[in-house]
């Protein structure tokens, strides 16, 4: 067996191979797909790497990991760090092919990334957790949820009261939602995402070139939506939803004018739109992309489980790469953090 890191666009017949083997998987993402790797290749201060196990010609594993910084000289060297969502794919979660992966991501990225994270999407079972383990990760405890999109019945049947009436009342008050039809249009989003990030998420946010490839490349190809909330003419929130054809919607992004407009309530209605999106087009559930650390209160997930559905604590596999640079990185993006909720 060998693994290939492929750093550009592959060829044909390579190609091809790993489409199949993509789709020939029970747990495959969108985030691990070769429609995500030509994406992130256009995105600024992303380099996707994509890890592709190759036996008897044949494609038998691949590990898509994304290298991500904040900007470029010394803020690039203090920010780098590798990001995995929901890999690897291997067949038969085979432990000799997840871990060749693993090896050849760590002897990859280590002198680049001042650490690695695996997002998981999945419970592992206990022998791949034991092969993360070997090869230097950490699992950490972190939350999500995922809502089922049954077809026999809306999916706010699964809310809370409280947040069906608030639904209802939205939807009575003439707010309107629907999928994102111009460049203007998902710039305006930005503009919204933008502030709600700088006044309180207090974390990166991809420039505004990340959104637009995302409405270009990623919605004609069925692999994402971008859907937005208007009222009396006037964008008051959106989400942008990565779609695994067949299986999942995601909240990637997701914002409203919430104190703006109170009887609107238009981060519900976002998040409401991208499950009944969902639904309508046969996808399996709905996934929150993450609730936070059990141990930590966070409001943000008192507002996600009024819409019902399945709480889990998946963790995150984490390996730092640079001891000493992780160290004072951390400390800088503490002091920065700290810095930005005061101004």
């Amino acid at each position: 067996m060998k693994v290939l890191v492929i750093r550009d666009v592959p060829e044909a017949g390579l190609e091809k191979k790993i489409r199949e083997f993509y789709e020939s998987q029970s747990f495959r993402t969108v985030f691990q797909s070769i429609d995500y790797f030509l994406f992130f290749q256009e995105v600024r201060f992303y380099k996707p790497l994509l890890f592709v196990a190759i036996e008897s010609d044949r494609v038998t594993g691949l590990l898509l990991a994304l290298l991500i910084r904040e900007g470029d000289g010394l803020l690039s060297l203090m920010s780098q760090r590798c990001v995995v969502y929901g890999g690897p794919m291997a067949e038969g979660d085979e432990p000799r092919i997840i871990n060749a992966l693993l090896a050849k991501l760590n002897k990859t990225v280590s002198r680049n990334a001042l650490f690695t994270q695996f997002r998981n999407f999945r419970e592992w079972p206990d022998h791949v957790h034991n092969i993360f383990k070997a090869n230097g990760f950490v699992l950490r405890d972190r939350l999500n949820s995922f809502v089922l999109l049954q077809e026999k019945f809306p999916v706010e049947m699964q809310f809370s009261t409280s947040r069906r009436r608030q639904l209802k009342k939205a939807l009575q008050s003439g707010a309107i939602v629907r999928e994102a039809n111009s460049q203007k249009e998902v710039d305006q989003l930005y503009t919204l995402l933008e502030d709600l990030y700088h006044q309180k998420v207090k974390k990166p946010l991809p420039d505004h070139l990340f959104f637009r490839l995302f409405f270009e490349q990623v919605v004609p190809k069925g692999a994402g939506v971008i859907l937005l909330v208007w009222y009396k003419d006037k964008l008051i929130g959106g989400i942008v939803s990565p779609i695994t054809k067949g299986v999942s919607i995601s909240e990637l992004y997701v914002c409203g004018l919430d104190r703006d407009y109170p009887s609107i309530y238009p981060s519900v209605l976002a998040t409401w739109a991208a499950m009944d999106y969902g639904q309508g087009h046969g996808l399996q559930f709905f996934d929150f992309m993450g609730l936070g650390r059990p141990e930590v209160p966070y409001g943000v997930r008192d507002f996600k489980l009024r819409f019902g559905g399945n709480q889990m604590n998946l963790g995150r596999y984490a390996r730092r790469n640079q001891k000493v640079l992780y160290a004072i990185a951390e400390l800088g993006y503490n002091v920065w953090r700290t810095i930005r909720s005061k101004v």
